[in-house]
């Protein structure tokens, strides 16, 4: 792989241009990096809204219709419903681990088998995620594992 970086104060905003003979899984994980550097969406914390750059997201949870979002400490409400956040997220790093949870693939610190076909995993903040039997093969095969 070959990097070309060119600096030029001409720029009014940054560029990135991928040139390849093919689109591998990858490349594919190369852009999915780079579109989750700008991602930030709107999230509350007790009566405050911040914008939250998604790169700091472990997982995102649903629980009785209110969704959640754990970073390495903090906790943080949206008003979106799951199904919004993994359609924008799951071409951004973000996996569906189960009918209620998003996981941050980046952020997965170990996997291990669990019962029925499940997969336990664990984050880089000590959290355990189950990954239902119904997502598991997926998440072996976007993690490249047997």
């Amino acid at each position: 792989m070959k990097i070309n970086i060119h600096v030029d104060d001409g720029f009014d905003d940054m560029e990135v241009q991928i040139n390849c003979p093919e689109l591998t899984p990858d490349i594919e994980k190369i852009i999915s990096m780079i579109r989750m550097m700008d991602m930030k969406i709107a999230v509350k914390k007790d009566d405050e809204t911040v914008m939250m750059d998604m790169s700091d997201v472990f997982y995102v949870e649903s629980i009785d219709r209110v969704t959640f979002l754990y970073t390495e400490n903090q906790i943080f409400e949206s008003d979106m419903k799951l199904y919004e956040l993994d359609n924008i997220l799951c071409t951004r790093g973000f996996f569906k681990a189960s009918k209620s949870c998003l996981i941050n693939l980046k952020r997965i610190k170990s996997l291990k088998a669990d019962i029925n076909r499940r997969i336990r995993v664990t984050m880089e903040n000590g959290e355990q995620i189950v990954v239902s039997r119904m997502y598991a093969d997926e998440l072996r095969k976007r993690l490249g594992i047997k």
